[in-house]
């Protein structure tokens, strides 16, 4: 792995730890455990494919998972095992990812078949430490044709004492053969205490206000965190998250010039998650609802206003149309939305 880059990957926040760099995993202890005890009882398959929503600790899983399976399989302590494997230099494992052209200083929009084959070469040549080899490959989701095909290839017919570590975030896109291949293991989003500790560990210490608001974006996802952490001083997303709690206590005027500082085209992350906010909040609002076995008109018109804000924001990216007149028509949505279920509240009280 002294091949690989570890101090830039493709999407790398500037605010996060790498997934090989992280020394603690967050979440995920019973999936990790469930890999342990059947390596222990020597049932362990040769390739799992980890799947789940991005951002939630895939890779930084797979990387604990082989440090595990190295320290049982080897004769190297732990922490020698970790320290090598986030210098790049532990010679028991292969990471397949997009690299980075050296002439153009970009990244790769896919894997190459020529990442692929630097892996078959990788377990064709004799191993350099005792115990598993491990092939992580972070994303599957991001091989081309090709690289897929000759992946494939290697886990029909897999190498000796060799396991791979697939991950990705979609795995319906996965191609049939190769989830045929896998064992699938599903991770889930993180608790809100594991979004906190991620963050904490990277060295980002937050009031209890700011933290409410981060989680409120994250939704057990760490990387959502971070990217939230990343445009934290702008003010559009504070006023968007006060403006959430209250709508009616907002002016027209200031609905508007919310929307507008939304909408700025040169914040397209603050854009990106702003919209993640408000399908969280609706979302929120019609679990809340059915809670409190509300009316099954409220709970339709809470399922109404969800589905119109998705259909908003798709054709707004599919067209692109007007950022402000959307986010108007959305935040108007849900403004309508909180009337009907304060009226309703006070109507049972």
């Amino acid at each position: 792995m002294a091949d690989q880059e570890l101090d830039l990957q493709a999407d790398q926040l500037s605010n996060a730890p790498l997934p090989e760099q992280s020394a603690h995993l967050f979440g995920h202890q019973g999936q990790l455990e469930q890999l342990l005890h059947a390596y222990d009882s020597h049932k362990l398959h040769h390739a799992f494919l980890i799947a789940g929503p991005k951002g939630i600790g895939k890779a930084t899983f797979a990387y604990h998972v082989a440090q595990q399976l190295f320290a049982k399989s080897g004769d190297e302590p732990l922490e020698r095992i970790q320290d090598q494997i986030r210098q790049g230099s532990f010679p028991n494992l292969k990471v397949i990812r997009r690299q980075k052209n050296p002439k153009t200083g970009k990244f790769a929009a896919q894997i190459s078949v020529n990442d692929v084959r630097q892996a078959v070469k990788f377990f064709q040549t004799s191993a350099a430490r005792t115990g598993v080899r491990i092939c992580i490959v972070d994303c599957v989701d991001d091989l081309n044709a090709n690289a897929a095909n000759a992946l494939l290839k290697t886990l029909e017919e897999p190498p000796q004492n060799a396991i791979f570590l697939l991950v990705t975030h979609r795995v319906g896109g996965v191609l049939p053969t190769i989830r045929s291949r896998c064992n699938l293991l599903p991770l889930k989003p993180v608790s809100d205490e594991d979004v906190r500790g991620v963050v904490e560990t990277a060295g980002l210490h937050l009031g209890a206000d700011e933290f409410t608001q981060i989680l409120t974006i994250a939704k057990g996802r760490p990387r959502k965190a971070f990217e939230a952490l990343e445009v934290a001083d702008n003010p559009a997303l504070s006023a968007l998250f006060a403006w959430l709690e209250a709508p009616d206590q907002h002016s027209e005027t200031a609905m508007l010039e919310l929307a507008a500082a939304l909408a700025d085209p040169k914040a397209e992350q603050v854009w990106q998650l702003a919209i993640e906010m408000i399908d969280n909040h609706v979302a929120a609002i019609a679990k809340y609802l059915s809670a409190q076995e509300a009316p099954r008109a409220l709970l339709a018109k809470a399922l109404s206003v969800w589905e119109k804000t998705q259909e908003l924001v798709v054709e707004q990216a599919i067209f692109n149309l007007d950022k402000k007149q959307t986010i108007t028509m959305v935040l108007e949505h849900i403004r309508m939305l909180n009337q009907a279920a304060m009226m309703n509240e006070h109507q049972t009280v």
